[in-house]
């Protein structure tokens, strides 16, 4: 009974979280209210750059100082860092940190997954 209650309540989350999901798509020209109105692509060297104030001057918010810090305008080479022989240098340094955490989610995963349960069978005994 138990079973088929958590069944339905996690397909019930399901069809919540994905039943308004639509896909965002863009035409050349888009009518609205019977406007045509001209789509502009956007040119990836047009795009802001964070760390400055409307005013130009530095201070900006703390995210793009930490996008400044992190190298967040340069791109990574996936290949150097999760092929088989890993090249880190010349990665910007938000991918070293993206590498870390995923390295630290692993090791997580193998305590909370492997090592918590023998700890519990050991402390709390069998429970079958």
């Amino acid at each position: 009974m138990r079973i088929r209650n958590a069944a339905i309540a996690g397909a019930t989350a399901l069809a919540v979280a994905f039943g308004g999901t639509t896909v965002a798509s863009a035409d050349e020209t888009v009518n609205q209210n019977g406007n045509e109105i001209t789509v502009q692509p956007q040119n990836p060297s047009n795009t802001a750059k964070g760390g400055d104030d409307d005013n130009g001057e530095s201070g900006g918010s703390l995210s793009s100082e930490l996008g400044h810090k992190l190298e967040g305008d340069q791109a990574a080479n996936a290949v150097g860092i999760f092929g088989s022989s890993k090249d880190f240098s010349g990665q910007p340094a938000w991918a070293k940190v993206f590498y870390g955490a995923t390295v630290l989610a692993g090791v997580g995963a193998l305590l909370g997954g492997i090592i918590g349960p023998v700890y519990n069978f050991f402390v709390h005994g069998p429970s079958f």
